[in-house]
């Protein structure tokens, strides 16, 4: 053999010992283990997840309801809280005043005493991990795995896609926290440890002992797991649900009657509650002008001390009109198609707290908690799938809920919108049909009963200005028929606001005359504006203006110009033309004797006697 001469030798491998194989023995039986236990404890899971689901997917619905009630209530115990806080306040009378503020020290003074304060020492940053392995370490190991798991490597077979997609979201959590063991458990169990060659025996009984604590460990936290899922809530329902199922009976159906049965005792809590809130505040407001009377009594004044009208909670007035600003058109955009959906009643306890807004002084209707839930009842006859008052306030959209509210001496608790700027977007609203007949419907049931003959049964009666003008007259009118059931002198008092409102949506319709220069303004139901007559107005005036101060005029003295035509008496008034009253050919020079006559016996109607 010349000295250039190669040659491959072939030595024997030293078999492992007996230790070594031990070791390996051991390793693949915890392995084997604690895949078996991963097993179980997902099958668990899963099994509890289910049941979980079906509870929910039984009770869920039931549990939303009891949870709003209860949130509703808790909101009505605040209230009742805020008024105890405010009467007592008011038991207590004004403090004295404070004491003058301590003078702070000189500048320089401060800058010493900051300078000599002992220092806040800095915490070290937080250390790694104990343990945490090197990272090349930990990439090597990591990337033979993912070179065996990848997903795309399946060839089509979509559950071996699934298995791959699983095993690899392990990897990258574990490589993600820096966990050499978990990476290391998962190899065992996929096979892409590194061969044993690599390393000798001594190394590789090192590495045997340092996984099997890591398997070990792992078998000690998948036992503990599935430990707590046997132990958890979950567990125990799936067991008594199955010994249900055992004796015939439905547990999760069970659970829900009683749910129902649980929240439907809360909703009828809440009108009980809510007169009670509404007769503390009543005594609250009493107790607020007793105080204020005895301050004045004293010659301290009557407005240097008030807790009620300055705490923050009590809305005080109306909130003054501005254009809608963002939260007010979105609301609008929701009461529009609120308004055209089949059950309208969450559009209609919207209009209800605007209405109550928008009134300086509300109708008993708004104010008086039974009044409103009758009316509420009427209301939702005509909306299958509406609930009754409690439970529709307890379900009620966000931008509604019940305050309190300062009126002058009044304080009372009402339905009201949540956040300024939302009065706003109701009342653009309105100028959407929809919206504008669900207001109609709403302020048509505020009314007060009355019994109409013509229509052989009781109504709410829809309020109206018969005229305004030389006199002010008030009426009834019943709904169906426009028949006036009640008519009555009103000197001041009246609630302007809302009658903008009602002219506004169509409820009432307004005829807008003059008198001898003297504007007059007659209101009636929109039925009875259609077909009036030159006739019906002038009769109209004499029955309102005339008749009740001892005034009359030949027949036929009195004509309806339209423009510049006379109307027959037989014509119909038009919508938008400008009206007059005035005097036939002989009678003319009557009409200024007349209204002033008009306007001196109305003045002395209301002088004190």
């Amino acid at each position: 053999m010349t000295p250039r001469s190669r040659a491959i030798v072939l030595r024997t491998r030293e078999p492992p010992s007996p230790a070594l194989l031990t070791a390996e023995l051991r390793l693949a039986q915890l392995v084997r283990e604690v895949t078996a236990l991963d097993d179980e404890v997902k099958a668990l899971a899963r099994a509890l997840l289910a049941v979980e689901a079906r509870y929910r997917e039984a009770t869920g619905a039931a549990f939303e309801e009891l949870d709003r009630a209860e949130g509703f209530l808790r909101r009505l115990r605040r209230l009742a809280d805020l008024l105890s806080r405010l009467e007592e306040a008011l038991r207590r009378g004004p403090r004295p005043p404070a004491r003058a503020a301590r003078r702070a020290p000189p500048a320089g003074e401060a800058r010493r005493v900051r300078a000599e304060a002992p220092r806040p020492v800095p915490e070290p940053p937080p250390a790694e991990a104990a343990g945490r392995p090197a990272g090349l370490e930990l990439k090597a190991l990591y990337r033979r795995l993912a070179r065996r798991l990848h997903p795309d490597l399946a060839r089509g077979d979509e559950a071996e896609r699934a298995r791959r997609s699983d095993l690899m979201a392990r990897a990258n959590a574990s490589y993600a926290r820096g966990d050499l063991a978990g990476l290391e458990l998962l190899a065992e169990r996929v096979g892409a440890l590194e061969p044993p060659g690599h390393f000798t025996d001594a190394e590789r009984r090192g590495q045997l002992a340092r996984r099997i604590g890591a398997v070990e460990a792992a078998r000690a936290r998948l036992a503990a797991e599935r430990d707590r899922l046997a132990a958890s809530e979950a567990a125990r329902l799936r067991d008594e649900a199955a010994r249900s199922a055992a004796a015939g009976r439905d547990l999760f159906a069970e659970a829900r009657t009683r749910t129902e049965v649980s929240a439907r005792a809360l909703e009828g809590e809440v009108l009980v509650r809510l007169g009670e809130l509404a007769e503390k505040a009543r005594a609250l407001a009493r107790a607020r002008e007793a105080a204020r009377a005895e301050l004045a009594a004293r010659g301290r004044g009557r407005r240097t001390f008030d807790p009620v009208g300055e705490d923050p909670l009590v809305r005080v007035g109306r909130r003054p009109a501005r254009p809608a600003g963002a939260a007010g058109r979105a609301l609008a955009r929701w009461l529009e198609a609120e308004a055209q959906s089949e059950s309208p009643w969450a559009g209609a306890l919207t209009v209800l707290a605007f209405l109550g807004e928008e009134a300086d002084r509300p109708p008993p209707s708004l104010l008086e908690w039974p009044a409103l839930a009758e009316r509420w009842d009427a209301l939702r006859a005509l909306w299958p799938l509406a609930p009754e008052l409690g439970p529709a306030l307890c379900k009620a959209p966000r931008h509604l809920g019940v305050g309190l509210r300062l009126h002058r001496e009044e304080l009372w608790v009402a339905l009201e919108l949540t956040g300024p700027g939302l009065s706003d977007g109701v009342r653009a609203a309105l100028g959407n049909e929809a919206v504008a007949a669900l207001a109609r419907r709403v302020m048509a049931a505020l009314g007060p009963r009355e019994r109409c003959e013509r229509c052989a049964g009781e109504v709410y009666a829809v309020p109206l200005v018969r005229l305004s003008g030389l006199d002010e007259i008030h009426g009834l009118a019943c709904p169906g028929c426009a028949r006036v059931l009640r008519s009555f002198w009103r000197f001041g008092g009246r609630e302007r606001r809302l009658e903008k409102v009602a002219l506004g949506v169509g409820l009432v319709a307004e005829v807008r005359a003059r008198f001898a220069g003297a504007p007059l303004a007659f209101q009636m139901l929109p039925s009875e504006r259609g077909r009036l007559t030159a006739r019906a107005l002038v009769r109209r005036f004499r029955e309102l203006c005339l008749e009740p101060n001892g005034l009359e005029l030949p027949r036929g003295a009195l004509l309806v110009r339209a423009g510049r035509t006379l109307l027959p008496a037989g014509a119909r008034v038009p919508e938008r033309a400008r009206v007059e009253i005035v005097g036939s050919a002989g009678a003319g020079a009557e009409e200024a004797r007349l209204a002033q006559a008009v306007r001196g016996r109305v003045k002395a109607r209301f002088r004190p006697a």
